[in-house]
């Protein structure tokens, strides 16, 4: 897997909080989801250097809606996320599964979730 096809955790974090927001996402509006689907909270910083770099490799797609007068003339920026960031997270859950598949958390290997 090449860099630029690799996912980070926070990385899919996003990508996925973008999905859920079906393509009505934005920057405050990622940070919600985030805090509110995992308790994770990032700065605003953070999270555009994130969707920079999504955009980078192609996974993130971002369209530039008509200055709004209540936020100063400021734009938001709405996230959707592309086929190919569509296909990195299929295959970053591929590969998790494969890895997670017969191991117990807390047991170690050859020990089924279920027992």
């Amino acid at each position: 897997m090449t860099k630029k096809n690799y996912l980070g955790e926070l990385e899919q974090m996003v990508l996925w909080s973008v999905l859920r927001l079906g393509g009505d996402g934005y920057g405050a509006s990622v940070l919600r989801e985030l805090a509110d689907q995992v308790g994770r909270k990032l700065t605003t910083g953070a999270l555009y250097t994130t969707l920079d770099r999504l955009e980078q490799k192609g996974m993130l797609s971002t369209r530039l809606a008509d200055p709004e007068p209540g936020r100063g003339g400021r734009r938001k920026r709405y996230l959707t996320v592309t086929e190919v960031g569509r296909e990195a997270l299929e295959r970053t859950r591929r590969d998790w599964m494969r890895v997670w598949d017969g191991v117990h958390p807390t047991l170690g290997a050859n020990e089924s979730l279920g027992s």
